[in-house]
């Protein structure tokens, strides 16, 4: 479920008319996505999500370190050194991957305004600006923008 509903995106960025419905829904999944990845932890739409997301953490983790446990092993056996380091960090990084996982899901949080506010206004900039070059605008990013907003719920781990 998105933390920023298509209707609340249309509200803000003054849409009236369907035809660009589509569009927005990008807009929306790229501008939570991108709020998510500054914050470094999970974010969710209730209570209930946040508490099924850590009661299942746990069982992913194990579920991590068995696959990484039978990784090496097979590695190991492997007798080109090249293919083996080759699967060695294969096995690291998905172990890696997984724990970042997991501090993400236990440091998680349920989305609150600051956090919708932060997501509209990069709906927003993502709806305005359509590509990566403006030309002949004068252009400057206003102060207190969704990095501001995001600020104070961001994890630095």
């Amino acid at each position: 479920m998105s933390l920023v509903t298509l209707e609340s995106a249309k509200l803000h960025l003054r849409v009236d008319s369907s035809d660009e419905d589509a569009l927005i829904a990008v807009y929306i999944t790229a501008a939570e996505q991108s709020a998510v990845s500054l914050l470094d932890r999970g974010v969710y739409v209730d209570g209930t999500a946040l508490t099924a997301a850590k009661a299942a953490a746990p069982g992913a983790l194990e579920t991590a370190s068995a696959a990484y446990d039978a990784a090496i092993e097979a590695a190991q056996a492997m007798t080109d050194d090249a293919l083996q380091a080759a699967a060695t960090q294969t096995a690291e990084n998905a172990w890696l991957k997984a724990c970042v996982t997991h501090r993400q899901t236990m440091d998680g949080m349920v989305v609150n305004e600051a956090i919708k506010a932060a997501v509209l206004l990069i709906v927003g900039s993502l709806y305005t600006q359509r590509e990566d070059v403006v030309v002949g605008v004068s252009v400057e990013q206003l102060p207190n923008g969704a990095e501001w907003l995001l600020a104070p719920y961001r994890v630095y781990a």
